[in-house]
C-alpha cells in the first residue's frame, strides 16, 4: 500500500477566496509581490505578507482492533459526512494533548495516544487548509455519545463497509490502520 500524504478536494492552483483586499496591520490596500518564489499578497506600507498555510489538526482512529468510531459532522467543513473525530491543534497545545482533548469533546471517549497513522496535507476549500496528524488511540474510560461538532457517533467494522466517508484522507488512515500500518513509514 503507498501512503497518500496529499489530498485536495478543490483546484487549489487556481487563485480564489481566502485572501485579504487589505493589510490586517495597517489597512493599506495589499499587492501581488513575489515572496518565496510566489506571487503573495503584500502590503506595500508595512511589508505584511499573507501566506496561505494550512492549520495543524489532528484526526483520530479510535479502535478497539475490531471497530473503528465514526462521527456525523454538525458543522463545516463536511456538514453531514461521516469522518474521524477531529479538531485544530490549539496554540498552547501539542498534537497528542489535542487529540485526547477532541476525542472526549466530540465522543465522550477518553484514549490514550499509541502512534502516528500518517500526515496528510489536506486542501478542503479555499476557507479550510488543514496539516492533519492522524493518530491511533484506544479507549481507557468513557462512555460513547455524540458532542461537539458531531450530531452523531457510532463504532463500526474496522474492515468495512464503512458510511461513504466525506473526507477520503480519512477512508485512506482507516486502510492503513486496518492493513497494519500502525507507525508511519517515510516514502522517498
Amino acid at each position: 500500500m503507498t501512503t497518500r500524504q496529499v489530498f485536495s478536494h478543490y483546484d487549489r492552483t487556481v487563485p480564489r477566496g481566502g485572501t485579504f483586499t487589505y493589510c490586517p496591520l495597517c489597512r493599506a490596500e495589499l499587492a501581488p509581490a513575489e515572496s518565496g518564489g510566489r506571487l503573495r499578497p503584500r502590503c506595500p506600507t508595512c511589508g505584511f505578507v499573507q501566506y496561505r498555510n494550512p492549520a495543524p489538526a489532528v484526526s483520530i482512529l479510535i479502535s478497539d482492533g475490531q471497530r473503528v468510531v465514526l462521527g456525523k459532522r454538525r458543522g463545516e467543513p463536511g456538514r453531514g459526512w461521516w469522518a474521524l473525530p477531529s479538531g485544530y491543534v490549539e496554540y498552547d497545545e501539542d498534537y497528542v494533548t489535542t487529540a485526547v482533548r477532541e476525542a472526549e469533546e466530540e465522543t465522550g471517549l477518553q484514549v490514550a495516544v499509541r502512534s502516528v497513522v500518517n500526515v496528510v496535507s489536506t486542501f478542503v476549500s479555499p476557507r479550510f487548509h488543514f496539516l492533519g496528524i492522524y493518530v491511533a488511540a484506544e479507549v481507557v474510560g468513557g462512555e460513547l455519545q455524540a458532542g461537539d461538532d458531531l450530531e452523531a457517533v457510532a463504532w463500526f467494522p474496522l474492515t468495512g463497509p464503512l458510511p461513504a466517508p466525506g473526507f477520503p484522507e480519512d477512508a485512506c488512515a482507516v486502510e492503513m490502520y486496518a492493513a497494519g500500518m500502525v507507525g508511519l513509514a517515510i516514502e522517498g
